[in-house]
């Protein structure tokens, strides 16, 4: 299955632990809270980062980021090599605005909330270096570490 795994290689120098999700969502008026234990890494201080907005977790270093030149439905959006603590969906073939692509939503693990996507196929020739990649979008990360902590417009 997709997502964080405590099996999963991690970064030189990041730290794993375990902790527990909790989301309330409205689902036909009804509340539910889901509960899971995930492992979340935590990337070392040595570097500046991007985090989650919502719930702070770690999610890139900004030495990851490919191009800054993307968009998602909600504005601005960076492509990044690596990200850390997110889960990845199903994929699923979009058309974007660069071509068809075959796609995987991406999501905090901490909070559940939909960060971006991941590319998994390019129908494109011109397109295939954006597979295994991932699309976070600007409105969901913090600057973290080192840089003041602000909404990036």
């Amino acid at each position: 299955s997709s997502g964080i795994n405590a099996e999963w290689p991690l970064r030189p120098g990041a730290q794993r632990m375990l902790g527990i999700s909790k989301r309330d969502e409205d689902d036909n008026e009804l509340v539910r809270v889901h509960n899971s234990k995930f492992y979340q890494d935590y990337l070392p201080d040595e570097n500046k980062r991007y985090s989650c907005v919502h719930c702070q977790a770690h999610l890139a270093y900004h030495n990851d980021i490919i191009s800054k030149s993307f968009h998602g439905s909600q504005g601005r959006a960076y492509l990044f090599n690596e990200v850390v603590n997110v889960r990845i969906g199903p994929p699923e073939v979009r058309q974007l605005l660069t071509g068809r692509h075959s796609v995987s939503d991406i999501y905090c693990a901490c909070c559940k909330t939909t960060l971006g996507w991941k590319y998994e196929f390019a129908f494109e020739r011109s397109q295939k270096y954006k597979e295994g990649k991932f699309i976070i979008e600007t409105v969901h990360m913090v600057k973290d570490n080192g840089w003041a902590r602000d909404l990036m417009y």
